[in-house]
């Protein structure tokens, strides 16, 4: 990614969960960006022991969060779960820039959802995923409609940072030596395994709903029942996408049309469609598109740079408020 310089904006920057997936995302999104290092604080949960973290290449201690002044920040990124919401929203109101990236504050407006479009300064980030599966939906309501949707989307280790992935190594490693392996982070076994929903770690125990609402809302009126289910799979990178979706009008050929004219959606190539071939990138790769009756879309689709493309929209949310 090519770094560009801040734009003349004073103030700090805390990011509440420095040391989270979500976090690890946003400070490369910032730095990228060309935020200075001495503009960005640090913040994460109490702990026995100092917790080591790095801001654009450069080592930095997490500090705890009952240190964060909110008020006294430019703006706060709220990037883990467990942290009282009232101070941030009290800072808010007194002018702070508050972006919640996991979906814990209320009344926080939805960053590209028609209710957000007026400025605000308690703004949600959708989940990951929730962009993942607009980037289908959003063109195909608004250029045919859709009366239903049902979604079912295959997560991979990273979905839960370095951590995810490192124990998912861990488990493969020693299931082949035939030894006990680590479950500290999935809670049970990954590797050679599959986790629903509602036995992933927290708080993703939950997302099927929040990403459910959040779709609903960037799609915008009129509404459309939308269902979504989650798993983790044993792989490492890449997401897989299906989705059934009922028209309300047009057919297969107009949907594939759509599609193919579709921001950051591409047809996969020939003979390819597995979660492996992902793009490296963001975008959606649309490998299969059925129509097993009139009206009805069966999509078998693969992405990948779920978490970074959320923090892509945090850091847009704080330029277009004047902060970054």
């Amino acid at each position: 990614m090519v770094r560009r310089p801040a734009d003349a904006a004073a103030g700090r920057l805390a990011i509440l969960g420095a040391a989270s997936p979500a976090g690890a995302h946003l400070k490369a999104a910032l730095a990228d960006r060309g935020v200075p290092g001495e503009r960005v604080e640090l913040f994460g949960h109490e702990s026995d022991v100092a917790v080591l973290s790095e801001y654009d290449g450069e080592a930095r201690l997490v500090q705890p969060a009952g240190r964060l002044d909110p008020a006294s920040h430019a703006a706060v990124f709220v990037c883990e779960a467990g942290h009282a919401p009232e101070g941030l929203v009290d800072a808010a109101r007194s002018g702070t820039l508050v972006v919640d990236l996991i979906g814990s504050m209320p009344h926080a407006v939805l960053a590209g959802a028609a209710e957000g479009e007026t400025p605000a300064r308690l703004v949600a980030v959708p989940h990951p995923i929730s962009m993942m599966l607009a980037a289908l939906l959003v063109p195909l309501h608004r250029a045919l409609g859709l009366a239903r949707v049902s979604a079912f989307v295959l997560r991979p280790a990273s979905d839960f940072g370095e951590g995810g992935l490192e124990e998912l190594r861990e488990q493969t490693v020693r299931l082949l030596r035939f030894e006990s392996t680590p479950t500290a982070l999935f809670g049970r076994q990954l590797a050679f395994n599959v986790i629903p929903e509602h036995l992933a770690p927290q708080p993703e125990d939950a997302a099927a709903g929040r990403i459910a609402r959040e779709c609903g809302a960037l799609l915008g009126p009129p509404e459309a029942p939308i269902t979504v289910s989650l798993a983790v799979t044993p792989v490492f990178f890449g997401h897989g996408i299906t989705a059934h979706v009922d028209l309300v009008g047009g057919a297969r050929d107009e949907a594939a049309a759509v599609l193919a004219g579709a921001p950051g959606v591409a047809p996969a190539g020939d003979g390819t469609g597995t979660v492996l071939d992902a793009p490296e990138g963001p975008g959606i790769s649309v490998a299969r598109l059925d129509e097993p009756r009139p009206g009805t879309l069966r999509i078998w689709a693969v992405a990948s740079e779920a978490g970074a493309s959320a923090a892509s929209v945090a850091v847009r949310v704080g330029h277009e408020a004047g902060v970054l």
